[in-house]
């Protein structure tokens, strides 16, 4: 089970590993599109370090409001900003900026929306509909911008893509459904997993 990035890494896992992997669960996975085919410019390591090193809580925060909370913000989303933020301060921030340009950089080169019909194994995707990530986005240009992110198109063409792949949407949430409503979340999640779980077994 994976969540954004996460769920980018659980579908190349699938892919790599099937005989070891016998379901699989994404939340709002990345990967589900090619941003670059689709026009973001590329940016350098270099320049993806640099990016990287100017974060800050105000800039994570205001991402991941239009992002992961679909324009709202409650007190209790600050843990997770402040625990992000606290990552590029210290003596270790200059790594982590960039083991994050690396990561970026493999993100935008190494899209797993072509692989989909090579998954095998029983999936579930869990996607908040309202989400609109999409790497890149901030430094397109606003005809780019504007045909990327778009999770309530892209959920039910994964769904599609993926043999007997089952797609639970929320039409409500953004990018992060099990901190924005972790109750209907959890109920949806153990709910499926019982008939996940059936499927794998047979």
């Amino acid at each position: 089970m994976g969540h954004s990035t996460g769920g980018m890494l659980a579908f190349r896992y699938a892919l790599m590993f099937p005989q070891e992997t016998k379901a699989l669960v994404a939340v709002n996975p990345i990967g589900l599109e090619d941003w670059k085919a689709k026009g973001v410019p590329l940016k350098t390591i270099d320049q993806l370090y640099q990016q990287e090193l100017k974060a800050t809580a105000d800039s994570i925060r205001d991402y991941e409001k239009k992002t992961y909370y679909v324009g709202e913000w409650k007190p209790g989303y600050d843990k997770w900003v402040t625990m992000l933020a606290s990552m590029y301060q210290g003596n270790d921030g200059e790594l982590f900026a960039w083991n994050q340009a690396h990561i970026t950089d493999m993100i935008m080169g190494q899209p797993v929306v072509y692989e989909f019909g090579n998954i095998n194994v029983p999936s579930l995707l869990l996607i908040g509909a309202k989400d609109n990530t999409a790497i890149g986005k901030a430094w397109s240009p606003p005809k780019v911008a504007a045909r990327i992110g778009h999770y309530g198109e892209l959920g039910p063409e994964t769904a599609r893509a993926i043999r007997g792949a089952a797609l639970v949407m929320f039409p409500d949430l953004g990018h992060a459904p099990q901190i924005q409503d972790p109750e209907r979340f959890h109920e949806t999640l153990l709910k499926n997993l019982d008939t996940l779980r059936s499927a794998a077994t047979r």
